[in-house]
């Protein structure tokens, strides 16, 4: 069974330690701005991405000079952005994808593979993009490494896995350690919240569990909160890129089968950075300091002003709220997987799939209703609490008593949250293509798994972003349907969209480049389960090298001018600014490793990736001497 669950009756007792899940109250300072409009950055995070440009043009500098483009004088481009006081030094993000323990650790290989502290990153040419970045991105499980290398300071991913040790089972822990403990005791933190007057869903449950792994001793992170993030010493020195989380809120119209509720598709997100929560274009859009998320809000100020809600942000509570998938899992385990296809439904009985030489059908992430069952009545025992209260993630409503606006309802008391996967988006780019961040170049790394016959990819999330970047009126690049990913092999190989500005939806270069990195076997099968509760240190490391070679196309043994690209793309949309051309170099690669826009939307079969670097070496016979945990 995927989860075992001890039901137990929670005994209502204040823990004696100083470390507690529940917030705590103070009194509402006087002088502080609640509610920030949304259109433009924050001043807070303005200034500090201010001192992050700083750090980054070095550390882009080295990186131009290591990878040798030709015909491009690195230091005139360096003087050039300082000369502008380093507004046009290129603003870089990494978006993680949904995906669960599938895209947590093949996204912390792509982090790994760009990370200039890790040996043999800056030989083959791409170490050292990482220090270039300013901007990383998560929901679901892309949100666990977004939260674990910002929780652990920053470490390089060699270093932060001795730490996360992912060999442990979160779930089925039978004595407590400072890694892992049992699902009563887990339970017995979420009482501690409860007690506290606040409300406690299944998100807190997973969120504690996933606490123990991602963040830090003691009592899994209880001594951090996201707002405390800007404390670390690597955010103070702006060496480590600004992590967001992205949240999906339901609304009155959203669609309800058996009593529980899915987010309409393509929907505004709400995106939690250590400086705030909020979100752009939402009904309600605005911000508050991530300080204060928790405290009950009227009308733009808190309801008593004697009453304001610290150490609600804690990052595992956050973890679990842009990962809160259980009302998806339990529709559709209801439903047999007619309904909500966020599930991950297995598809292994079908013969058609039993076939393939290359892989095999490894995950099955539809929780089994046993389990949920389970954890329903854990929760009802304990708390006294029902399926509809504990489904999704409830945070309170800063915009709580605000006047709806024209075609709205009005704000709830509470917001409902959900893994934002749900509405179709799972890869979180929302956030980072708001035009206020003025994103050069966003690198999606994709491992939702869309291509769901074998667990690949098939590009549908980037599409997706794409239809309703255009309906919103965002600056994103064109992107094709899943047909065409698949016929011109972008579902396995590194591509680029939006070189050409007029491939865009705003038509000219305010539209950031995205990088589409789909998870896909270059010396590892790493398409295993997105549920899987425990990863041995070789299947890891498995899974970091297979990384790496993807964004090093084996280190140039498959596309010899693929490294250069990446450098070019890095540049591209800041040379104009500063009186720069695009080299022929970079225009030759862009011919080869952009997007046309030629469409191919011609019948797909399954998605069926052999091994890059070695084409011959079938799943089966690999699987032999590279066992992977499949749930």
């Amino acid at each position: 069974m995927l989860l075992i669950f001890v039901l137990v009756a929670v005994a209502y007792a204040a823990n004696s330690s100083s470390l507690t899940y529940a917030p705590t109250i103070v009194s509402c300072p006087e002088t502080q701005q609640w509610i920030r409009p949304a259109g433009e950055l924050s001043a807070v995070e303005a200034q500090w991405l201010y001192g992050r440009k700083r750090v980054v043009l070095d550390a882009l500098s080295a990186y131009l000079e290591r990878l040798g483009l030709e015909d491009f004088d690195v230091g005139k481009y360096t003087q050039a952005l300082k000369e502008c006081n380093y507004a046009h030094v290129p603003t870089i993000g990494f978006a993680i994808s949904g995906g669960g323990a599938a895209s947590a650790f093949t996204g912390a290989g792509g982090l790994r593979a760009l990370d200039a502290r890790i040996p043999g990153t800056t030989k083959e040419r791409v170490g050292g993009l990482l220090q270039s970045i300013s901007y990383i991105s998560g929901l679901s499980g892309g949100g666990w490494p977004t939260v674990g290398f910002a929780s652990y300071d920053f470490l390089n991913a060699d270093a932060i896995i001795d730490q996360w040790k992912p060999e442990l089972n979160r779930f089925t822990a039978t004595n407590n350690s400072e890694y892992a403990i049992t699902t009563t005791s887990i339970f017995e933190e979420l009482a501690e919240k409860y007690e506290a007057g606040f409300n406690v869903t299944a998100a807190d449950f997973f969120g504690r569990a996933w606490g123990y792994e991602f963040t830090p001793p003691p009592r899994g992170g209880l001594n951090l909160t996201w707002s405390g993030i800007t404390n670390m010493p690597s955010f103070k020195n702006f060496t480590m890129p600004l992590p967001i989380l992205e949240l999906c809120v339901l609304e009155p119209n959203d669609i309800e089968y058996f009593g529980l509720e899915l987010p309409s598709p393509n929907k505004s997100f709400w995106e939690a950075t250590p400086f705030e929560f909020g979100n752009w274009d939402g009904p309600t859009p605005g911000f508050i300091p991530m300080e204060y998320m928790g405290t009950p809000f009227n009308n733009g100020s808190p309801a008593n002003a004697e009453v304001c809600v610290q150490n609600f942000d804690k990052p595992s509570f956050l973890m679990g709220a842009a990962a809160a998938a259980f009302g998806a899992w339990y529709i559709g385990d209801k439903s047999n997987g007619t309904l909500a296809a966020f599930p991950k439904r297995s598809e292994a009985a079908d013969p058609a799939f039993q076939s393939h030489t290359h892989s095999v059908f490894k995950r099955f992430f539809s929780v089994p209703l046993v389990v949920l069952d389970g954890l329903i009545t854990a929760f009802q025992q304990s708390f006294g609490l029902d399926l509809t209260q504990i489904a999704y993630n409830s945070i309170p409503n800063p915009f709580a008593g605000m006047a709806a606006q024209p075609g709205q309802s009005r704000p709830p008391t509470n917001l409902s949250t959900v893994d934002p996967a749900e509405s179709g988006q799972a890869l979180p780019l929302w956030p980072q293509i708001q035009p206020a961040r003025k994103m050069n170049l966003l690198i999606a790394w994709d491992d939702d798994e869309d291509a769901v016959q074998l667990n690949w990819n098939n590009g549908t999330n980037l599409h997706n972003t794409y239809l309703a970047a255009a309906a919103a009126g965002l600056p994103f690049p064109i992107v094709p349907p899943p047909a065409t990913f698949i016929h011109r092999n972008y579902t396995a190989r590194p591509v680029l969209f939006g070189c050409d500005p007029n491939l865009t939806t705003t038509g000219d270069a305010r539209s950031p480049i995205v990088l589409y990195a789909a998870n896909a076997p270059y010396s590892a099968y790493t398409n295993y389960s997105a549920a899987a509760q425990a990863l041995g240190r070789d299947e890891v490391r498995a899974v970091f090298v297979n990384s790496l070679n993807l964004l090093t196309q084996g280190n140039g043994s498959l596309s010899a001018d693929w490294v250069a690209c990446l450098g070019c793309a890095a540049v591209e949309r800041s040379l104009a600014k500063v009186g720069m051309r695009t080299t022929e170099q970079c225009a030759a690669c862009f011919r080869n490793h952009c997007w046309d826009g030629v469409e191919d939307d011609g019948p797909t079969g399954v998605v069926d990736l052999p091994l890059a670097l070695d084409p011959g070496l079938g799943f089966a016979v690999w699987n032999l001497t590279h066992p992977f945990v499949s749930d």
